[in-house]
């Protein structure tokens, strides 16, 4: 008995993002664009019997996923395939805003028939930037002695991240660099300039990349 993956077809949400036929099992394909954070994407993989006999229990399996990806299942069994026939394996998988942006990930299936015999796909996956500008409120808020300060970049940027008091003074310089697309957490340790802990009270952050800014309040409580 013989089986072989003859189409990947990837779905966003309800949105069908590309298709194509698979014409080798470790060709290099297309690569699948899909969007920062998102969730509700399908992959679906088309599973094709070319015996003559029934095809009983064809296990389709996602192995050594990258931890930014979330499926809800891994795994598909495909409990009968009519001869000359095919089937459909479909996974539902989210993308952490964690996920590195612009980089290609192949992901790869298995697909093993109940002789044993088994075939591999991968499937070349891309995640877009972010579509804005984002700042995170701080974590945890009020804090003690350190929070973390999370942005979000729609393409690499300069970005200034300062702490202010309650009457504009600047107490900490955070950050003042470059950042790439996608998203960046930081922790601030709570310390001013001087390195001495701040004492408790409202301060705000700013941050600034290109020509946006926001400004976020934030409390210390001792």
């Amino acid at each position: 008995m013989r089986t072989a993956v003859i189409l990947a077809l990837l779905i966003v949400g309800n949105t069908i993002a590309q298709t194509g036929k698979v014409t080798s099992s470790n060709g290099t394909g297309q690569t699948w664009q899909i969007p920062f954070a998102s969730t509700d994407n399908t992959i679906s993989l088309s599973v094709q019997n070319n015996s003559t006999l029934e095809a009983k229990n064809v296990s389709v399996a996602f192995n050594n996923l990258p931890s930014w990806l979330e499926f809800k299942s891994n795994t598909a069994l495909l409990k009968s395939i009519p001869a000359n026939s095919s089937g459909d394996a479909e996974f539902t998988f989210s993308v952490d805003r964690k996920a590195p942006i612009g980089k290609d990930t192949t992901l790869t299936a298995t697909i093993t028939n109940a002789d044993g015999q088994s075939w591999t796909k991968g499937i070349k996956i891309s995640i877009g930037a972010p579509k804005d500008y984002k700042l995170y409120n701080n974590f945890p808020n009020p804090f003690n002695p350190s929070t973390k300060i999370a942005f979000e970049l729609p393409k690499a940027s300069h970005v200034k991240l300062a702490v202010y008091d309650v009457v504009g003074r600047k107490v900490a310089q955070v950050a003042d660099g470059d950042y790439p697309a996608g998203y960046t957490e930081l922790t601030w340790n709570g310390m001013n300039r001087n390195g001495e802990q701040v004492a408790s009270g409202v301060y705000f952050y700013r941050i600034s990349a290109d020509k946006w800014s926001k400004v976020m309040k934030m409390l210390s409580l001792k």
